[in-house]
């Protein structure tokens, strides 16, 4: 927690982005490989398509023959692109609180 303490915006900015980086590719690594195969497939034998249908989000790709088939549901989807940048900020936002006040006689007695 003492780190969060010396954390500016910019800080917390960059960790939110290197978040949601990591995210795309660990969540969707295969999907991408997917969808890379299915742009080289020759002759545009490839195709991708996406829809969200029932509060589900699907992906399908087809290349060369093979299929590659994702969902997810919007639900999950928003809590795992905004939950942890939120939780972070939480954090961030309580570890930065203002100092407790000092009394008159206290800021009388640093001055001199």
């Amino acid at each position: 927690m003492a780190i969060l303490r010396r954390w500016r915006a910019k800080h917390l900015l960059l960790a939110w982005g290197a978040y949601w980086i990591v995210l795309v590719i660990v969540s969707l690594r295969s999907a991408l490989a997917a969808a890379a195969r299915a742009l080289r497939a020759p002759d545009g034998l490839g195709s991708i398509s996406a829809s969200v249908d029932n509060g589900m989000a699907n992906l399908h790709v087809t290349a060369n023959g093979q299929t590659w088939t994702g969902s997810t549901s919007l639900t999950a989807m928003a809590l795992w692109f905004a939950g942890p940048p939120l939780l972070l900020w939480l954090v961030w936002f309580v570890t930065r609180r203002a100092p407790a006040p000092v009394s008159e006689a206290e800021r009388d007695y640093r001055i001199s």
